[in-house]
């Protein structure tokens, strides 16, 4: 069944943007420690954290090497599959899992929204490289209350280009 695409997002000028963290203060916490959320409101990042077991990883990730396999067949690559929630169910259900879900409400409450989804596969020596960013600055969004799971599906290491992070830029 195609999902109803639909425009959530509010239109808004950089001029009426309001990037500011603001801490999390939630006393109530589903997954996360007190110590994690510090940890997030000081350095504005968290990991690891453990999302699912190596057989639902394993499960994963050969769903997303099929995918991945079907669009390049297709004439995209590997950057190309963007929004794949609107589009594939299992991506979707991977986005809405209670697991990612509940993570997300330790950080930012009860009202959240998963409007966005990006199927990120950096190919061996294909030398792509992401500049430094915060990534609120790509959405329209204000103010700017917001944040990305990244869901690594392999080994993430200096060797194959994994995320960096510079605590407390946020």
């Amino acid at each position: 069944v195609p999902i109803k695409k639909f425009d959530i997002l509010p239109k808004v000028t950089k001029e009426d943007r309001d990037l500011r963290f603001r801490p999390v203060d939630n006393s109530v916490l589903d997954i996360l420690s007190t110590e994690q959320i510090t940890h997030y409101n000081k350095q504005g990042f968290i990991t690891p954290v453990k999302i699912f077991g190596e057989a639902e990883i394993t499960k994963i990730r050969a769903y997303f090497d099929d995918l991945l396999n079907r669009v390049l067949a297709a004439g995209g690559n590997s950057y190309s599959i963007s929004s794949a929630h609107l589009e594939y169910g299992r991506v979707y259900d991977l986005l809405a899992h209670s697991n990612i879900v509940s993570v997300v409400k330790d950080l930012l409450g009860e009202n959240i929204v998963g409007w966005g989804s990006h199927f990120f596969c950096k190919m061996p020596g294909d030398g792509k490289a992401a500049a430094w960013h915060q990534d609120a600055s790509y959405w329209p969004l204000t103010p700017s209350r917001s944040l990305t799971v990244w869901l690594a599906v392999d080994t993430a290491d200096r060797e194959n280009a994994c995320m960096r992070f510079l605590g407390g830029s946020h």
